[in-house]
């Protein structure tokens, strides 16, 4: 019972980073894409914590189930509570130190991310969890070098995604993967997993909310499993405990079943139910920036929308806050050089060169509603 339990804990947790890698670039709705992410993101806490959990109730006769509930609140909340302090002062720090070069603010976000982790497992709390609610929040935070944080982290992961399952394929063999035993307790599993246990997960969990038959079908689709259940299929190879192999063998072809079958269709099945969000849209062009240094500024980029204030005005008419400067527009593939009397499009891209300090009120400003816009919100 209890070694079905541990199966089921490292089977069940879907993979952030096969769920972004499928979501990215395709214009699936963004409140599916936000519920996709969180839990994708949030559960992997979980299945560690139920998995080292269930490795010591098979390995510890005596252990406590009253002392695993504690914990598991113990680290929930410290993660929690962590990870909020520390994305809070990474912010700050972030926005508060002038360093000598534009890259050395990934390497100091990085420092913070290895930071909360470790802090936080020190205290016996969940260290995963902890990193995962600090990124949320600088994430969606105004923060020095945007950019060049997020392109630095997103290099960084895909090499350690490579050397992950260059070590995990290592640990598989062939022969004692593409058994009869192992194919049809595969198959079966992941049959289980995405036309029965997953849809019903979903179909109660959302009970009540704000989500249409089309978006839990979906949601129910999109379990997605990757690398993690495949990691923590090699805790009870670690522990020594019986039938770990057969776990180890049986977990990798479920999760090879998910990403070919669910992972390939993703994308199609959200144009079939008619989910897809608006287009997404990307400049054709980039600035390669130099660093500015202690000089207090950065060039950001920002894309207009239809419904800005500022659509249709000249840089002239724009109270642009003092020490701003637009320097280039990219409009329709092709790169403008911007005048007093050049108007500004829906669409346009916008590399503004600003002073940190005057970020908050630039930002309010692209942002600001036309009084059309604003009407209609007013009369909804």
């Amino acid at each position: 019972m209890v070694e079905a339990i541990l199966f089921g804990a490292i089977v069940g947790s879907t993979d952030a980073a096969a769920v972004f890698a499928v979501l990215k670039g395709h214009n699936i709705s963004p409140k599916l894409t936000s519920t996709l992410e969180a839990e994708s993101g949030s559960n992997d806490p979980m299945a560690v914590f139920l998995t080292v959990a269930m490795i010591e109730l098979i390995t510890i006769p005596d252990a406590s189930t009253l002392k695993l509930i504690g914990d598991f609140f113990l680290q929930m909340g410290l993660g929690l509570i962590l990870g909020f302090i520390f994305g809070k002062v990474a912010i700050r720090a972030l926005n508060s130190i002038n360093l000598d070069s534009s890259g050395l603010y990934p390497v100091f976000a990085t420092a913070f991310a290895l930071l909360t982790y470790g802090i936080t497992a020190f205290l016996n709390g969940s260290g995963l969890l902890a990193v995962y609610i600090a990124a949320i929040i600088i994430g969606n935070a105004e923060i020095a070098y945007r950019h060049s944080i997020f392109r630095f982290s997103e290099g960084f992961a895909w090499m350690m995604q490579i050397l992950m399952f260059v070590i995990l394929g290592l640990l598989v063999f062939p022969s004692e993967l593409f058994t009869p035993a192992i194919l049809i307790q595969g198959i079966l599993i992941s049959l289980i997993l995405i036309l029965i246990a997953r849809p019903l997960a979903v179909f109660i969990s959302t009970y009540k909310m704000p989500y249409s038959q089309k978006e839990r079908l979906f949601l129910s689709w999109a379990g997605l499993k990757g690398a993690v259940p495949i990691v923590l299929a090699t805790f009870p190879l670690l522990a020594g405990i019986g039938n770990s192999h057969q776990i180890f063998n049986v977990v990798f072809f479920v999760v090879l079943t998910s990403a070919l079958i669910q992972g390939a269709t993703i994308p199609m099945l959200a144009n079939k139910l008619e989910l897809n969000g608006p287009k997404k849209t990307t400049p054709m062009q980039s600035l390669e920036l130099i660093s500015l240094g202690k000089a207090d500024a950065e060039m950001i980029e920002y894309e207009m929308e239809s419904d800005s204030a500022i659509v249709g005005k000249t840089l002239m008419e724009i109270p642009f806050p003092e020490g701003t400067l637009v320097n280039a527009i990219i409009r329709n593939g092709k790169l403008i050089a911007p005048t007093g009397n050049t108007v500004i499009m829906a669409g346009d891209f916008l590399y503004i060169l600003s002073g940190r300090k005057n970020k908050p009120k630039l930002k309010k400003l692209l942002k600001e509603k036309s009084e059309y816009q604003q009407n209609a919100l007013e009369l909804k």
